[in-house]
């Protein structure tokens, strides 16, 4: 009878051991998924009030305990990274910049450490917040703007349970996508202290405005101002003229009247919306003088009333 006995032991075993679920996660209260979850989310990529990171916020991770029986106290484990790779690979968006995952509030700057614990889930049947955000740093120097558009992929999460039951290692992937669209530079240093920079041509008569950039009579003086908070940066930048165009002139940034658009003259040119100037910083500061100029179309006479537009100057690097 021994031989029986060990053999009704052995099919008990296997019955348990079959009966585990390995784990469930959700992201922003989405269905589960069991076993190795994939999930994908859309995220908002916004700059910290501080301007020291670009983070990708709004994902909200969950995972629950899905065990079928078993004692109170088994438990689950997660922890970053897993088998297939480090815990963050950032998308083709941030290719060259510093990035990191905040976890539980600390900052782990790439390559973030494997095993870095996350969360205890206990055998309770409750769902746990993974509280664990991706990041960009800024930097202390000039940089190329950043562009992200609605859908980019922006990188992918991975990470790995562990229990203190059985050697099962499920392992959670990420994929965080753009809701938004987000331009901005990487860096710390500012154009005028990052203060708008308000252009108010008065009033002035339709006719009065000229037909061309250069020559018009309606302007604004300006001075540009450079500066990076770390001392001895010394480098060529680009400051480019973002917008949108006139449908008139690609020279003149569009304006709440069609037949009206304003320009950004340096050095007797006007730079082309969307299009840059090269100047530089040394030891961490630089400056230009520009001018801002109200163009209307030709042959046109624009509808009086109030007109408005808005531009932003991004610095970069040739």
């Amino acid at each position: 009878m021994k031989p029986l006995y060990s053999s009704i032991a052995l099919v008990v075993l296997l019955g348990a051991a079959t009966s585990a679920k390995a784990v469930d996660c959700r992201v922003n209260g989405g269905p589960w998924q069991n076993g190795n979850p994939n999930l994908q989310v859309p995220v908002t990529v916004t700059l910290n009030t501080d301007r020291t990171r670009i983070t990708l916020e709004g994902a909200r991770l969950e995972c629950r305990f899905t065990y079928s029986g078993g004692p109170a106290w088994h438990a689950d484990f997660w922890a970053s990274g897993s088998a297939s790779g480090t815990a963050w690979t950032p998308g083709p968006n941030f290719t060259g910049e510093r990035t990191g995952l905040r976890i539980n509030g600390a900052h782990y700057n790439t390559p973030v450490p494997s095993g870095i614990g996350i969360v205890t889930v206990p055998n309770n049947g409750v769902f746990y917040p993974i509280n664990v955000t991706p990041y960009i740093l800024v930097r202390n120097y000039p940089a190329n703007p950043i562009d992200v558009r609605i859908g980019d992929n922006l990188g992918l999460l991975r990470l790995t349970s562990s229990n203190n039951y059985d050697g099962t290692r499920p392992q959670l992937t990420v994929t965080y996508t753009a809701a938004n669209n987000f331009t901005v530079s990487p860096s710390t240093c500012t154009i005028n202290n990052n203060n708008p920079i308000e252009i108010n041509f008065g009033t002035v008569h339709q006719r009065g405005i000229g037909t061309d950039p250069l020559t018009t009579t309606i302007r604004s003086d300006r001075r540009l101002t450079y500066s990076c908070p770390d001392g001895g940066v010394n480098t060529p930048i680009t400051i480019t003229y973002k917008g949108t165009p006139s449908s008139f002139d690609n020279r003149l940034l569009t304006m709440s009247n069609p037949d009206v658009g304003t320009a950004l003259v340096r050095a007797g040119s006007a730079v082309r919306v969307n299009g840059s100037f090269l100047t530089r910083i040394t030891n961490s500061v630089g400056g230009d003088d520009v001018t801002f100029t109200l163009v209307r179309r030709a042959g046109s006479l624009p509808t009086a009333g109030a007109i408005s537009g808005s531009g932003v100057l991004v610095m970069g690097v040739p």
